[in-house]
């Protein structure tokens, strides 16, 4: 009997992994790369390619008891809120004051001649930051959806897309002058998001997408962009640099005019887990540099993951779980979102989650280290990072792809800050022999995770 192969038998070998390649759950657990995990939770893109705790978050002001069905901005001045059926304003450090009693739908807005304009499928509002009063001019009595283009104001209602008077915003009759355009396509539906990009309107229903072109009430006309590709939550279609984003029935797409691309396979398993019953929920923000995106799935009623997509390097994260968002809105510099109890928070600030220590997770891909048919001895893993005082670090094994884990005994992080720079050697002296390897590392604490080693011998294959 001779061996298979004998260059690298019974001598120790070495691999390494970074996780700078983001999550990858698009992929059997087999197939990702080595710098990819096939789960996580609790991480943003920060400091790449090292594999970073995201930041945390803090309470804005008291909670308003309902859903929140509105996070927005009037000009630079003011965050505006709708929970339930109340709109409020924040009057400073979260002092959020009532503007008005409102049906409890969810909301629309865009800033518009130095006017909050605000619209829900009932009422059509506008604010002045300490006025509100109805928008004048006889506008499309159930208009959900609502943006700008610096001239005039478009309201959707149904399949149909209206345009207010050259710079009025309260004149919706005006001859030659306003008017609308009607959004048919072949499937039917109702419009689900209008935005204002690079100066034309985009239009989406729930399967399909269009543009309107044009200058002036005289030529604008709608061209159909895809009959294939839509959006499922207005509240998704997010703006970040260059690029937007939102997410469909099929994918997460991004776009710059033209056809839109999609970007979403890396997170296919979690979109392939969405609660459809609940998508009307599912929302976004930005930081400025990132997309955030909140969505329900599985049974859950409320958006409990939010994935982090960085455009800057193509990757995807898994931020946290069970937040509840509705609504996340980026105003002065700083990011906040509102949950579906109607509490705001301020997103990626500080180091805890109001007080609470950050709690995080990671999931190898399988390894067979290059030879799947051979038994490989694991001797020890190396863990190479920055595990500030006070955090937690377990490491857990699996040998059947998942089905079983077993825990890792080994002194954790370090007691003193000036130790917090180090090498974890994790042995692995209670791995069996086995084909394929997994790992789980998870813990608590804002700690930045460099590099892994796995040391390991491959064994003899008889023949």
């Amino acid at each position: 009997m001779g061996a298979l192969y004998q260059g690298q038998a019974n001598r120790t070998q070495r691999a390494e992994s970074q996780f700078g390649g983001g999550l990858n759950n698009g992929t059997a657990p087999f197939e990702i790369g080595d710098n990819e995990s096939a789960e996580e939770y609790g991480f943003d893109t920060d400091q790449l390619p090292a594999l970073t705790v995201r930041k945390g978050r803090t309470s804005y002001g008291s909670s308003g008891g309902a859903a929140t069905l509105l996070l927005t901005n009037f000009a630079r001045q003011q965050m505006v809120r709708a929970v339930g059926g109340t709109l409020q304003y924040d009057a400073g450090a979260g002092s959020w004051t009532n503007i008005g009693s409102y049906t409890a739908a969810e909301w629309d807005a865009t800033n518009f001649n130095d006017k909050l304009y605000l619209v829900n499928g009932t009422d059509k509002i506008k604010w002045d930051g300490s006025t509100a009063s109805a928008i004048g001019g006889s506008p499309p009595a159930g208009a959900k959806f609502i943006t700008n283009d610096n001239v005039r104001l478009w309201l959707a209602e149904g399949d149909t897309i209206y345009f207010s008077k050259f710079q009025d915003g309260d004149n919706w009759t005006a001859a030659e002058d306003s008017g609308s355009v009607q959004y048919y396509t072949p499937n039917g539906g109702y419009i689900t998001a209008l935005r204002e990009f690079y100066g034309d309107k985009w239009v989406w229903k729930r399967d399909s997408m269009a543009v309107i072109k044009g200058t002036s009430y005289f030529n604008f006309a709608l061209v159909s962009v895809s009959n294939d590709i839509g959006c499922v939550s207005g509240k998704t279609v997010v703006e970040v640099g260059d690029t937007l984003f939102w997410l469909g029935e099929h994918d997460v797409y991004a776009h710059q005019g033209g056809k839109p691309s999609p970007v979403g396979e890396k997170v296919r398993g979690w979109l392939n887990k969405i609660n459809w019953n609940a998508i009307d929920k599912a929302c976004a923000f930005t930081d400025g540099l990132k997309y955030y995106l909140c969505i329900p799935t599985g049974g859950s009623s409320e958006p409990d993951v939010r994935l982090v997509y960085d455009p800057r390097v193509n990757i995807w994260r898994e931020a946290n779980t069970n937040e509840n968002y509705r609504r996340g809105w980026q105003f002065a510099g700083k990011v906040y979102a509102g949950d579906a109890a109607g509490q705001v928070w301020t997103v990626n600030n500080g180091e805890t989650d109001n007080g609470g220590s950050i709690t995080w997770g990671l999931t190898t891909g399988v390894f067979d280290e290059g030879y799947p048919e051979a038994e490989k001895q694991y001797k020890e893993l190396h863990l190479q990072g920055v595990f500030p005082t006070g955090s937690s670090v377990s490491v857990e094994y699996s040998t059947d792809q998942g089905a079983t884990w077993r825990t890792i005994s080994y002194s954790g992080p370090p007691a003193s800050t000036a130790a917090a720079n180090r090498n974890f050697i994790i042995p692995l002296d209670t791995l069996p022999l086995t084909n394929y390897a997994q790992f789980r590392i998870y813990g608590s604490g804002r700690v930045t995770i460099l590099q892994m080693q796995r040391y390991f011998k491959v064994c003899r294959v008889q023949r």
